[in-house]
């Protein structure tokens, strides 16, 4: 189908360009949104009478676009999803919620085809999405989605700062490496005095051993002695 445009569209031309575009497209999208006229003899007719009125609604539509721009700039939300324990949504997040998100958070209404997203959101993560507010107008916000609040904040930290999460977290890794290498020098330590001291405890055991025995002989000696006296005076 040939239209005529009456607003500046992306990928497809500016006011008054007349462009050929897919019947379903023009029917269910552009003509709906009084985007394009249809291109016949009386339709043109009508765009060239109006066509001052349609250039001067477009600029305002631009400068307002400008404003929206400047609200959702640097915006960011959190969406608050169940998951499972590998961080899979348990459903998805759609373009729907995120217009519905920031119509609650900034009052502006945007439609589905100015979210950017190829296909719904289903992990848990920080996602950085596109909106096309006016043709050469576009913005990025960051759409949280998350667990928990607590978690949500956790994971926009990392996002923003990922060296410095990584240092902070290598920091502690260490730490623990460090303790448990205390702990285990500590226990070789411990060991080696045990075994120490084990040693000299048998060390000791063994010298009273000895000295038992040297006098158990040495009074085996005394009562031999004592012996061979008494038999001599026989």
């Amino acid at each position: 189908m040939e239209v005529i445009l009456i607003e500046n569209i992306e990928k497809l031309g500016k006011i008054g360009d007349v462009v050929r575009v897919k019947d379903g497209y023009a029917r269910n999208y552009l003509l709906p949104r009084k985007k394009v006229l249809r291109s016949n003899e009386e339709n043109r007719k009508i765009f060239e009478e109006k066509k001052a009125f349609i250039e001067s609604e477009e600029k305002k539509r631009k400068e307002k676009s400008i404003q929206i721009a400047k609200k959702i700039k640097d915006m960011e939300f959190t969406l608050i999803r169940s998951a499972s324990e590998n961080d899979q949504l348990y459903g998805s997040v759609t373009s729907k919620d995120i217009i519905k998100e920031i119509k609650i958070i900034k009052e502006i209404d945007l439609f589905n085809d100015q979210i950017n997203l190829k296909k719904p959101i289903k992990i848990l993560g920080v996602h950085e999405i596109e909106i096309s507010i006016y043709t050469d107008i576009k913005e990025k916000i960051l759409v949280n989605v998350a667990k928990t609040k607590e978690s949500g904040i956790q994971q926009l930290k990392e996002y923003k700062n990922p060296k410095k999460e990584k240092v902070v977290k290598s920091k502690i890794k260490t730490k623990k490496l460090k303790k448990t290498e205390v702990n285990e020098k500590d226990k070789e330590l411990k060991k080696n005095i045990d075994e120490k001291n084990q040693k000299e405890l048998s060390t000791k055991d063994l010298v009273k051993e000895i000295e038992k025995k040297s006098l158990k002989e040495s009074k085996i000696t005394k009562i031999n002695k004592k012996i061979k006296k008494i038999k001599k005076k026989k």
